[in-house]
């Protein structure tokens, strides 16, 4: 029987570690695919570790049309990064686990990995203190309590150790993980994810279009803070000129339904359950001129660059990153987790419908200036080059 780590072995343009991967049945961490995707298209050839828990066969590799994918199990990581670092390749590790941190710090070069954080990995918990309430929250408060020890304990040392990057895709993300692993981080890079505008493709807005309204959110949680949003809708019911409003409002997760309840009456409300692929979200900016992005906590806000590419004209609300993302002249920004403020919002594109065009423009440069492939794949691009020098 061959040895499925034999093809790490061999010298890769970039073996990259994925806690999951995209693939078959299995949705998330697109981002990371989209990474990927976008090295093979640059002429790159890598693979794919994914060492989900939810992997419970041995090793086994999955062809994929841009590099193959090595499913493993989590006790079978420590092996698999031998194997990378024998065959002398540039490792990758997408927001890994406190175990992954330790195995990669003991077993790889620093000089050939980088490691990026996305959010959650190295972030206290209490920062999303609303996402849990007060109950529950008593209730596994000992199980976060250890996740954040587990996490900080990790990340603590490799903060430290100059010779290993460490990527994250905001300056605001970069300075709350610090804080709360309680040490600077040395040798990191800012590097936002990648918003294509090749997929969401400006269309100037016009005159006329801030009657076609879009909440395209996820409400698996509270910090999507879809219910602000709606809640803004329903109070726009009230005012004169509602019903000649085309409201669309697309979502999933556990909140969905609670929150969408109010808006459910109105003729002129679209209420649809369920996620929502690439290519639908880019027809839905595409055919709406307003883009609802409410949010209570973001480490960059992709569903906001996505509809700002588009040219959509945004709401959102300027806490965490957003600020450093979009202003004033790109969104109209409310103060946070302040329905009444989002409405008003709301309300002036309807009576303002003037400024769409110049809003929607400089929202479409702002994103291709700041988030376009050569702030992001390519300097990702460079650092690869830099790892396998």
């Amino acid at each position: 029987m061959s040895d499925p780590f034999d093809q790490l072995r061999a010298r890769h343009d970039f073996v990259l570690f994925a806690v999951t991967y995209p693939h078959g049945w299995r949705t998330g961490s697109e981002f990371v695919r989209q990474r990927v995707r976008a090295y093979a298209a640059a002429g790159l050839e890598g693979v794919v570790v994914d060492y989900s828990p939810l992997n419970v066969e041995s090793a086994r590799w999955q062809p994929e049309d841009d590099a193959p994918v090595l499913s493993i199990r989590a006790d079978q990581l420590a092996s698999a990064i031998d194997a990378a670092v024998a065959g002398g390749s540039a490792l990758l590790a997408h927001s890994p686990t406190p175990v992954a941190i330790d195995e990669l710090r003991a077993r790889v070069p620093g000089g050939r990995l980088a490691i990026w954080f996305h959010g959650y990995e190295v972030r206290d918990y209490r920062r999303l203190h609303g996402n849990t309430d007060t109950h529950t929250l008593t209730a596994i408060r000992h199980i976060r309590d250890g996740q954040n020890r587990d996490r900080f304990k990790a990340a603590a040392p490799l903060f430290a150790d100059p010779a290993i990057t460490k990527v994250f895709v905001s300056a605001t993300q970069r300075r709350h993980s610090e804080f709360d692993v309680g040490i600077p981080a040395t040798n990191t890079r800012i590097i936002p994810n990648f918003i294509d505008d090749d997929t969401y493709r400006a269309r100037v807005r016009q005159p006329g279009e801030e009657r076609r309204i879009l909440l395209l959110r996820s409400f698996a949680t509270h910090n999507y803070a879809g219910d602000i949003a709606v809640k803004a809708l329903d109070l726009c019911s009230r005012r004169d000129g509602f019903s000649d409003l085309a409201i669309t409002i697309r979502g999933y997760g556990a909140l969905f339904r609670e929150a969408v309840a109010d808006v459910r009456r109105f003729d002129n409300v679209t209420v649809t359950e369920g996620f929502s692929s690439t290519a639908q979200m880019a027809a839905l900016y595409d055919a709406h001129g307003v883009a609802l992005v409410p949010t209570r906590y973001d480490t960059q806000g992709v569903m906001l660059g996505e509809a700002m590419a588009s040219g959509a004209v945004t709401i959102t609300n300027p806490v965490a990153a957003i600020p450093e993302f979009t202003d004033a002249k790109s969104s109209l920004v409310p103060r946070g987790n302040d329905p009444r403020a989002f409405a008003d919002a709301i309300w002036h594109l309807i009576g303002h419908p003037e400024v769409m065009p110049k809003m929607s423009t400089a929202a479409a440069e702002r994103v291709r200036a700041q988030c376009g492939r050569d702030q992001t794949i390519g300097l990702e691009l460079e650092l690869i080059k830099e790892l396998s020098a």
